[in-house]
């Protein structure tokens, strides 16, 4: 299970949206490896100050496991919006990592397989 430290600036954290965040970070659980090492240092804010109209929400989350660090940042006009525009985001960086670890892996594999086969001729 993903660590969690969840930190919210200018809105208050009603049990709707926590467990709202809560639903979304156990979703990312299973595209972690060793989900039980890793911390989600999640941060949701209102930003209005520089705004002329309307609320905007922005949601942050920083993840560390192993050696991997990922960050995905997301501001919408609604909460939850933002929510899952962050999720998805880290979600897309985590599968990337583990994309390019795989085909990194299957290169070196085919690398060894040629000097193998190099050197029986």
């Amino acid at each position: 299970m993903i660590k969690r430290h969840i930190k919210s600036n200018g809105l208050e954290m009603t049990d709707a949206v926590k467990d709202y965040l809560e639903k979304k970070i156990t979703g990312i659980e299973k595209f972690v490896k060793k989900a039980e090492d890793a911390i989600a240092r999640v941060e949701l804010g209102q930003t209005t100050k520089h705004h002329k109209k309307g609320n905007i929400f922005r949601a942050e989350i920083n993840l560390e496991y192993g050696d991997h660090k990922f960050r995905a940042e997301a501001t919408t006009d609604d909460l939850y919006k933002s929510i899952d525009a962050v999720k998805e985001e880290i979600v897309a960086e985590i599968t990337k990592a583990n994309k390019k670890g795989r085909v990194m892996l299957k290169k070196g594999k085919q690398k060894i397989k040629a000097i193998i086969k190099k050197n029986t001729k």
